[in-house]
């Protein structure tokens, strides 16, 4: 079965270089398959941020696969972010905001939610259109029916209460209905800084804390999530910093049953 190691929002910029060692330490024991961030590698989009995120890439000893989040374009610089906003993501970390890696047993496809502007106040907000849902469908048409499909978006497809204020990814029902009927198993996303698990349309939505940042929720520690398994049933280990390492804090366990994800397991903390 392989194995995942998902991180959201470094923030470089903010990071903390204690944290990020002691995440090395704590993967190289993991040995996963693939590490998939799941946006903000950067705080303000600058160079000196987009270097040290590409020196963190260079570092990695597992296939990696990553899509920006809206920290990812400059906040500051006007016509970088409205005629060049990937100028940098490109330069630096891929070519691609949309990558696609299908490999045995697994599929995996990128969908850059961010956004330049929108006709609303806060613009870290995230959407997703017609169009990036039809080519998601697209992109799983060729896949087999036995394998993993995992799409991974920056910008939450669903909020605790607690961050409701936060907003769901705009087309948020029409994409899980149609990531449903295309198959996909997982839709792991960042932004919040919150750890948690939900099942939505029969899809699993796994969202990951801020690995190695200093911006924090109030509560809240470093933290990243660990997900094992094929298209029958998955296991997903919150990984929590305890001021010097991380450790397993909680496991939850899904089936896929009558075509969708059930957790049959993990409501206490291990």
């Amino acid at each position: 079965m392989p194995s995942f190691v998902h991180i959201s929002d470094l923030h470089f910029g903010r990071e903390q270089a204690e944290v990020i060692a002691a995440w090395f330490k704590t993967t190289a024991q993991i040995q996963p398959d693939l590490v998939i961030i799941s946006g903000d590698l950067t705080q303000r989009a600058t160079d000196e941020e987009y270097i040290a995120a590409q020196q963190f890439l260079a570092q990695l000893q597992w296939p990696y696969f990553t899509i920006p989040g809206n920290h990812d374009m400059s906040a500051t610089d006007w016509p970088e972010r409205f005629l060049s906003p990937w100028k940098k993501w490109e330069k630096y970390i891929n070519p691609a905001t949309e990558p696609v890696l299908k490999q045995a047993g697994y599929s995996v496809v990128g969908v850059n939610t961010a956004r330049a502007a929108g006709f609303y106040f806060d613009w870290s907000r995230g959407q997703i259109s017609k169009k990036q849902i039809k080519q998601v469908q697209e992109k799983f048409a060729a896949t087999s029916e036995q394998d993993l499909r995992l799409v991974v978006a920056h910008h939450p497809f669903w909020l605790p209460e607690q961050s409701e204020y936060r907003d769901l990814v705009e087309q948020r029902d029409h994409a899980l209905e149609a990531f449903h009927f295309a198959g996909v198993d997982l839709i792991l996303s960042g932004h919040v800084h919150l750890p948690y698990t939900q099942v939505l349309q029969g899809v699993l939505i796994v969202h990951a804390g801020t690995a190695f940042s200093s911006r924090l929720v109030a509560g809240q520690a470093n933290s990243f999530n660990v997900i094992k398994g094929d298209h029958l049933q998955l296991s997903v280990e919150f990984m929590t910093w305890q001021g010097n390492e991380f450790q397993l804090a909680e496991r939850r366990e899904f089936q896929h049953r009558d075509g969708v994800w059930q957790q049959t397991a993990g409501l206490n903390s291990v």
